[in-house]
């Protein structure tokens, strides 16, 4: 009876020690570190956000394009791959909304490259062994936007070509510029854009020449007029270094309550320079766009271009948006000068 006595004390002792034992080894959780969450910003639109622990907001987007393009006479091609990426940010301060904007562009080019006969610009970096690797710049700026208009200080698309809101050219044709305008690539530019609350705003700017290293900056000057019908303006533009000018005056429409939009514009330069859309025009060059919604996935848009040597270009193009941020662009270019050129282009944007 002493035996099992003793034997049931001890089994309760070491019960006793293994509970403790355990209760001692017990992992404690430790409190979580508080966490600073992302909060969206909705004061600018759609996609901005706080940058944690400030007030700036910020919005990141941009492509990746693969674009094939067919030479004159479709003798040729080359094959486009691009990574463009942008970065907004906005502060509001007691002076306006501060805002930083910047756009980095990564191209890989190669095959044979058809012959531009605009006047853009060169790549930043190319290696001419078969193929082109080229990395750009073609934004980076600061502007103070307040209540009636905008400074804005750094390098962009130049006023004269961008602010007529591009209507009926670049969301027509994205994929060659070259015979629509005087795109000469980014130009750096100290510019006031004034906003008026009926629609009307315009711009005066000092820009960069990019023919020169030397001092010679271009002036340029306009105003444009929006409604819900569409837009209308015109900007005019000095270069000193070519002593010449130029102007560009557009005509915007959106036909009520149908699919179709267009645009008239009439270039004018009085010789070689900044201003010369490309080496076809003398003095004048007339441009005619027409876009048709025919789904809602696809657009139909056509144009055709006069230039003062009598040179004649035709360009048409389907964009399909078979998904939401995805686009098919096949396009066929004819000219009088018998140069038939051709491109599709596949884009996923975000």
């Amino acid at each position: 009876m002493k035996l099992k006595s003793l034997l049931i004390g001890a089994a309760a002792v070491m019960a006793v020690s293994t509970g403790t034992a355990k209760a001692a080894d017990a992992i404690v959780m430790a409190e979580p570190e508080p966490m600073e969450y992302v909060r969206i910003c909705d004061v600018y639109g759609t996609g901005y956000f706080y940058i944690p622990g400030t007030e700036t907001c910020l919005r990141i987007g941009g492509y990746v394009r693969v674009q094939v393009n067919f030479d004159g006479g479709f003798a040729g091609y080359n094959v486009l791959s691009r990574f463009d990426t942008w970065f907004d940010a906005r502060t509001e301060t007691e002076w306006g909304t501060l805002r930083s904007y910047a756009n980095t562009r990564f191209n890989h080019q190669w095959g044979a490259r058809p012959a531009n006969t605009g006047t853009t610009a060169a790549p930043v970096l190319g290696i001419a062994t078969g193929y082109a690797v080229d990395m750009a710049l073609p934004a980076a700026y600061i502007e103070m936007i307040g209540a009636s208009g905008t400074f804005r200080v750094g390098l962009d698309d130049t006023p004269f070509t961008r602010f007529l809101g591009y209507e009926g050219v670049k969301q027509f044709n994205a994929i060659n510029s070259t015979g629509f305008t005087p795109v000469y690539g980014a130009g750096a530019e100290v510019s006031y854009t004034f906003n008026g609350s009926n629609g009307f705003s315009g711009i005066i700017a000092l820009v960069d020449n990019p023919t020169t290293a030397t001092w010679g900056t271009n002036v340029e000057a306009g105003f444009r007029f929006a409604q819900g019908w569409g837009t209308v303006g015109i900007m005019a533009g000095y270069d000193p270094v070519a002593a010449s000018f130029g102007a560009v005056g557009m005509l915007y429409f959106k036909a009520p309550n149908s699919m179709f939009s267009g645009s008239i514009q009439a270039f004018y330069t009085s010789g070689a320079g900044t201003y010369r859309v490309n080496a076809a025009q003398t003095n004048w060059s007339v441009l005619a766009v027409a876009t048709v919604q025919a789904t809602q996935k696809a657009a139909i848009n056509v144009s055709a271009q006069w230039f003062d040597t009598n040179v004649w270009q035709f360009r048409g193009n389907v964009a399909f948006t078979p998904a939401s941020g995805l686009l098919i662009r096949p396009e066929i270019a004819y000219s009088t000068t018998n140069v038939w050129s051709g491109t599709i282009r596949f884009q996923r944007t975000f």
